[in-house]
């Protein structure tokens, strides 16, 4: 019925793909969400991406949001400057959703954490899952070092969506069991709950609303949104557990290869004496890496037990050896 029409797909989507800088001298508060305009600023951190697809390399360049995901920034800081990212693989790619990388074995399976401990989700109602959003794959077992980037750009008008539920609901009342009205009236509460400025933003600039909230979204493209639909747009096909169940093609038949993750903290300026200040360190160089038994998946490939989720989602693969995360 129309009603899940509208649902259906977003949903679903979720449920399986289970993601020259410069300093600017600018004076005032660094934003500390990607809802905000995005400027860089002394203080800042960005993560530059040097990828290969086939024979033609791109870079990828994020701004990073200590101020409200610090463990998640800390981890990818620290397994980046660690060398932990130089030869993995972008395993999975789904057009209109997100792409992902970073496990230990390139297939989706493995993953590390930097400091041997567990990285906990950090949400936040500000960072949201917009096109080239950056954030963490999670699978039954946590977060280790997959991550995935949203690569739809689609507009999602938020508003119409709310107005065509509600009408959907209204009109099909009798016809809905009490479990589906349930979900079509908590996933319409959810869009109403919207704030204006976050719904122009996905009106502009599309993203997988879907996920909002189930990931932690700690990172924004701020350069090289061409390559991320590069890759976006590369031939896939069946290879990856998780989204074989949904009958979703993800692999991509082309080797893509991160060759470096580099990180960059924007340094702060003494106006008066001109000496470069560097800011106490937040995400600092790290320790050894061990491998987790988790694979993240922003949604992973391999889950055991089946979950009420959408399709897709980022997530990471699990097994019984250490170094198992999609």
């Amino acid at each position: 019925m129309k009603v899940r029409s509208v649902i259906t797909k977003a949903a679903a989507l979720l449920m399986t793909a289970v993601i020259a800088v410069g300093a600017c001298g600018c004076q005032g508060k660094v934003p500390e969400d990607n809802t905000s305009e995005i400027s860089v600023n002394p203080g800042d951190i960005l993560a530059e991406m040097t990828i290969q697809i086939g024979e033609e390399t791109g870079k990828i360049r994020f701004k990073l949001f200590p101020d409200v995901a610090p463990k998640g920034v800390d981890n990818f800081v620290k397994l980046a400057e660690n060398g932990y990212y130089d030869g993995k693989t972008i395993h999975r790619v789904i057009e209109d959703f997100m792409i992902q990388g970073g496990s230990l074995r390139g297939d989706g399976a493995g993953g590390t954490t930097a400091n041997k401990v567990d990285v906990p989700r950090e949400t936040n109602d500000r960072m949201r899952a917009y096109y080239g959003a950056l954030g963490y794959a999670e699978s039954s077992m946590g977060i280790n070092s997959q991550f995935f980037i949203v690569n739809n750009n689609n507009p999602f008008d938020i508003a119409k969506t709310a107005e065509n539920i509600k009408s959907d609901l209204e009109e099909y009342a009798d016809r809905l069991t009490e479990e589906d009205k349930k979900y079509y009236e908590e996933y319409l509460a959810s869009l109403n709950a919207v704030s204006d400025d976050v719904k122009q933003k996905y009106l502009t600039k599309g993203g997988s609303f879907a996920i909002d909230g189930n990931y932690t979204i700690f990172g924004q493209c701020i350069e090289g949104f061409e390559f991320i639909d590069k890759i976006s747009e590369v031939e896939v096909s069946s290879g990856n557990e998780l989204d074989d169940k949904q009958g979703i093609d993800s692999k991509p038949t082309v080797s893509i290869t991160i060759k470096k993750i580099a990180i960059a903290r924007i340094p702060y300026i003494d106006e008066t004496t001109t000496t470069t200040k560097k800011k106490p360190s937040r995400p600092t160089q790290s320790v050894t890496t061990t491998t987790s038994q988790a694979e993240n998946d922003p949604v992973s490939e391999t889950e055991s037990e089946e979950e009420s989720v959408p399709e897709s989602l980022p997530e990471s693969e699990q097994s019984d050896t250490s170094d198992t995360a999609e």
